[in-house]
């Protein structure tokens, strides 16, 4: 049989011989026109000269890996920035890098939109007054650092406010302080200042203690959510993931008054009264020292605890909590009974006006489990600067006209600091305000100068979030717009000021930062010289050191301890008045991603609202208040209120009105404006005895008004309606068992793999049949998986009205779906993205052949086919496709983001999940041009790449020895519907794994 190839060849010399070819002809047409054409042009020729200098580095068509460090919060994750052209296009996870291993959350990986951000400030600016009114105008770098210097060398009290800064930049600024008389003060609501202070009051150290959730057998968090925001999520996510795997199953229970999700995640979620976690937390400790844990701990030490506990009562401590006798019973039990332990508190339940007393009492609590040392390492902590108590005293000061320059950088104090301390009424009082803020934000407003910085992935630095991690920041691309490394302003207004203390032996911050980094070659112990350390580092990301390795760390209790722990016995029990209870979430975590429309269009991972802020209110409090599902509220104290829409769910105590923090904005940019209803950090309270933000125990009413707003919930069922969509193995255990995968439990259905007898022949792929497996047991619902979906594909962010009209144009969602047995919910996430199907519904009911059914086992679509009929998305089983109503066209710079490797569609075409075909495309180049195959695990999918618990496993099925193919063959692996339609999917879904703790 000839082959097409050579079929043509014949076709070609035929035509050659008869003296024209249709190709020939077809030229000679073209060349006639051209010429007819070029007789009426008037404009004059012109020479196209070549890029004569270009950058040897980027190549056109292939893309530039920089490794680098994310700065959206302090936990230190590594990351990898894909450019091309000389633009950013892409952030994933750094594998190098000890704290993410790869993962990164929605957070980091919106990063980017901050760097192309439409409303960043794009050069320096001077406020001026102009037809009686103040407005901002540019203004020369050189003036904007004369004023500056100028203001510096003038007598007077002067004070910089910071957010939470590391590594060398931290080290620069204390210094640069230092050298020009400058009160320092830093902020920044996410961290948990009160915990490192109890560490120093039980441990003898400050700092927050790296936790080891891979090492638990049982974890027990009192509130903090360690799966969506609390300090280190996406480390902690992998950690927990690592301890649910088959035949090490962790035990998870979580309380708290809100089902946060960590709380949707736990195998039992205990709801809890507001501010009576103390209480509990004490009760446990009780139990276990009864039970004679704590014999590793010394005999004065051992003594006190037991006289400490003795006045608690576990009846009272029921009534106060709202908890079961035997719910605490068990919890004790548990944890008693367990090999290896982890417990944890944190996160707005542990927010309060007093929250050492929690704090202490989990850290004792952990003491006398054996976990200092295993699960607890005190020997490698974080250690926030953060002070509230700081930033109320320099408030304080400004309010009494007593400050003449105040510095800003890098927080936003005018919006996230509550209204009770009365920030923005005393910054009038400030002489001159000059702000570093890259966006004009609410506190940048109030400046008189703006020196706008550059952008994390614009400039060199570094971080340092716990011993033994030194992650690096490089520029990787030349900067947006006409800004400036905060190093860099920090040496050039020391030599402008003339201040000869400043001298740092570097030109700019890149040098000093080298410098640095020389100390850290040292100790090192490295043997190379420091350039090759150095770009080994650049290339790495940083440098990493053995974290298995033990460093002995002594153990001091001081005595405040015990004094803060019974102090907390005086607390007033809840009033049961309505109290606000604030919280920050994957979306807009404390207000800074607020501007990021990726971010405001991800559906809330509880909730699945999108594009708005709520209240979350129980149905007996909605129903004395007379408040439906839907309805205006008016949340109001002292401070001020807010007017949000109610979502009414059971999934929140009655005492409690939860409200997401970070939406609200009058400045920060055109999306973050979008989203009105208040600021909830306004109703916010001062803390008697907290070093941070007060999340929980400001006391509202709540009212409703006239108006039902649009709530988009893009969830569209909440049950599963036994379908058995996303299954469950509840694996039945006691306090007496260890986790030994899921023997002895039961699963919820028992199709298993039969296969179905088909009437045709099947296809037959010849060498690659690409698939995916999902294992719900490491899924978190964490929705970083649909972010990078989001930035991968360039998807389109259509706002908040075409969403109410269901038109969301999101390839990949996550479902979330409640299931309540008795007192127990049990929650369920599942991804949900094109299944591939081999049977695919879809493909036979296309008139233009627009998707189609390839070799390689994919169900690909040809853009330009597509008639926009509409006819695939109503057969499609599982509702992926998504239709393009209108053409969305994004605002300079943000278009900048566009990856160039996938096909921007227009209006009136279908599109949907093509496991990101275009690295398949590239993967596959590659190994032909080295006359190979495909190797597993060289094809990673956007969403595989970006989940921190690798829930996402994605390969060729066609190898037996490949882990998608091993995985599928799973007891636990199940295609959805499958049973039922016999679509053949490409996915196949590995069963979640509960305990049913008893």
């Amino acid at each position: 049989m000839e082959s097409k190839l050579v079929k043509i060849n014949k076709r070609r010399k035929a035509e050659k011989k008869e003296g024209i070819s249709r190709r020939s002809f077809i030229k000679s047409l073209g060349a006639a026109g051209a010429a007819g054409i070029a007789g009426c042009a008037d404009n004059p020729a012109q020479k196209i000269l070549p890029f004569v200098k270009g950058d040897t580095t980027q190549i056109p068509g292939v893309a530039v890996w920089y490794s680098s460090t994310c700065k959206e919060c302090s936990a230190g994750c590594g990351i990898q920035v894909r450019t091309r052209e000389g633009r950013a296009v892409k952030i994933e996870g750094n594998r190098e890098n000890p704290v993410n291993r790869g993962g990164l959350c929605a957070l980091g990986q919106a990063a980017l939109q901050s760097l192309y951000d439409p409303d960043r400030i794009r050069e320096p600016l001077k406020k001026v007054s102009e037809g009686g009114r103040e407005i901002f105008k540019p203004i020369s770098w050189e003036d904007a650092f004369s004023e500056v210097a100028e203001a510096l060398k003038e007598e007077g009290y002067k004070a910089f406010l910071a957010g939470e800064l590391t590594g060398t930049v931290a080290d620069l600024w204390d210094s640069w302080c230092q050298d020009h008389d400058i009160q320092q003060a830093v902020y920044d609501p996410m961290q948990p200042v009160d915990l490192a202070r109890a560490s120093e009051l039980t441990f003898g150290h400050y700092g927050i203690p790296k936790y080891n959730f891979e090492k638990a057998e049982v974890i027990v968090s009192f509130g903090a959510d360690f799966l969506e925001t609390w300090i280190s999520p996406v480390e902690y996510a992998r950690g927990w993931a690592a301890g649910r795997k088959p035949g090490n199953v962790s035990r998870v229970i979580h309380i708290e008054p809100r089902l946060s999700l960590t709380a949707a995640n736990a195998d039992k979620w205990i709801r809890s009264k507001p501010g009576s976690e103390t209480a509990v937390a004490l009760a446990v400790l009780k139990l276990l020292v009864e039970r004679g844990n704590g014999k590793n701990l010394s005999e004065s030490v051992i003594n006190r605890l037991k006289k400490l506990v003795s006045k608690v009562n576990i009846e009272e401590v029921a009534y106060v909590s709202g908890i079961k006798r035997s719910t605490v019973l068990l919890i004790a039990d548990y944890l008693h009974q367990a090999r290896s332990s982890l417990v944890l508190a944190g996160g707005p339940a542990a927010s309060k006006e007093r929250p050492l007393g929690l704090f202490v009492a989990v850290n004792f609590i952990n003491m006398v489990l054996k976990n200092v040392g295993r699960t607890v390492d005190i020997s490698r902590m974080r250690k926030p600067r953060t002070s509230v108590r700081k930033v109320s005293e320099l408030v304080a000061a400004m309010d009494k006209a007593k400050v003449k320059t105040l510095l800003v950088y890098a927080t936003n104090p005018a919006f996230s600091l509550p209204q009770s301390y009365n920030f923005r009424y005393a910054a009038k009082k400030v002489s001159k305000i000059i702000s570093f803020a890259s966006h004009m934000d609410e506190t940048a407003k109030l400046a008189d100068i703006i020196l706008p910085a550059h952008h994390s992935l614009e400039e060199w630095g570094d971080a340092h979030p716990f011993n033994g991690v030194y992650g690096l920041t490089q520029p990787v691309m030349r900067p947006v717009f006409n800004t400036r490394s905060f190093g860099d302003m920090l040496i050039t207004l020391s030599e402008k000021s003339g201040n000869k203390k400043a001298a740092y032996g570097a030109a700019n911050f890149e040098e000093y930062l080298k410098n640095a980094w020389k100390k850290i070659h040292v100790t090192s112990g490295s043997a190379e010289s420091f350039k090759s350390f150095w770009l080994k580092a650049v290339e790495r990301g940083g440098y990493f050191e053995d974290l298995e390795k033990h460093i002995p760390v002594r153990v001091s209790v001081k005595d405040e301890a015990y004094t803060v722990v019974a102090e907390s016995f005086k607390e007033p029990e809840h009033d049961h008045g309505l109290m606000l209870y604030a919280y920050p979430s994957v979306r807009s975590f404390d207000g800074r991603a607020a501007n990021r429309p990726w971010l405001q269009e991800l559906p809330d991972p509880v909730t699945k609202i999108v594009w708005d802020s709520w209240a979350e209110i129980h149905p007996e409090t909605a129903g004395k208040a007379g408040i439906k599902n839907g309805d205006l509220v008016a949340v109001r104290n002292k401070y001020g209120d807010l007017k949000l829409a109610a979502y009414i769910t059971e999934n929140v105590d009655q005492g409690i009105v939860a409200v997401p923090l970070g939406q609200g904005h009058t400045e920060y940019g055109r999306y973050a404006r979008l989203v009105k209803g208040g600021n909830v950090y306004d109703l916010l309270q001062t803390g008697e005895d907290s070093d941070g933000v007060v999340l929980l125990g400001s006391h509202v009413e709540i009212k409703r008004l006239p108006g039902r707003p649009k709530l988009v919930n893009t969830q569209g069922s909440d049950s599963q309606h036994g379908r058995g969509l996303a299954r469950t193995a509840i694996v039945a255990a006691t306090a007496a068992s260890h986790s030994n995968g899921h023997n002895g439990g039961h699963h919820a259905h028992q199709e298993g793999h039969h296969e179905i007898k088909q009437m045709y022949v099947q296809r037959e792929h010849p060498v690659y049949e690409w698939g995916m497996v999902v294992d719900l047991a490491a899924c978190t619902g964490c929705s970083a998986c649909v972010v990078a979906c989001y930035a991968e594909n360039n998807i389109a962010v259509v706002g908040k009205d075409v969403c109410w009209q269901g038109r969301e144009m999101s390839w990949l969602r996550i479902d979330r779906y409640y299931e309540k047995k008795g007192e127990e919910l049990r929650v369920s996430f599942q991804p949900m993205m094109c299944q591939h199907c081999n049977n695919a519904p879809c493909e036979p009911v296309c008139p233009v052949y627009a998707t189609y059914h390839n070799e390689d086992g994919l169900n690909v679509m040809v853009y330009n086919r597509c008639v926009g009929t509409r006819y695939c998305s109503n057969n499609c089983t599982y509702k992926v496709r998504r239709y393009n109503w209108y053409e969305f066209k994004l605002p300079e710079p943000l278009n900048w983001q566009v990856n160039p490797d996938v096909t921007k569609r227009t209006a009136g075409v279908m599109e949907k999940c093509t496991f990101c075909i275009q690295r398949i495309n590239e993967a596959k180049d590659i190994a032909k041009d080295q006359g190979r195959l495909v190797e597993d695990g060289e094809i990673q999918p956007a969403c595989v790449q970006s989940c921190p618990t690798e829930a996402l496993v994605f390969g060729n099925l066609k190898d037996p020895n490949s882990r998608v193919s091993r995985l599928a063959k799973s007891g636990r692996g199940y295609k959805v519907l499958d049973h039922h339609i016999n679509t053949q999917p490409s996915v196949t879904y590995l069963e979640d794994l509960k305990w049913e703790i008893t």
